[in-house]
């Protein structure tokens, strides 16, 4: 799709592109133009979201873990 889309392509252009291609939205319907826009805007979104820098955080963190196989024999034998 992003081939299309360098070459200037509108969204309608692109979906009309899609359907003649045969390819169908994910509830299988035609393409519309909102669904292209959809689409590539979701991406561009994503894109930028794992693209930005985010400061480390760190705090403390304190783990106690028990082996339950220990507690429960204990209450088994009363």
């Amino acid at each position: 799709m992003k081939q299309l889309l360098f070459k200037e392509k509108t969204f309608d252009q692109i979906a009309e592109w899609l359907n003649q291609k045969g390819y169908l939205s994910v509830r299988g319907k035609k393409f519309r133009g909102a669904h292209v826009h959809s689409i590539v805007k979701k991406k561009r979104l994503k894109d930028e979201k794992f693209e930005k820098e985010y400061p480390e955080v760190r705090s403390d963190f304190y783990l106690d873990i028990f082996d339950r196989t220990l507690i429960n024999m204990v209450k088994s034998d009363d």
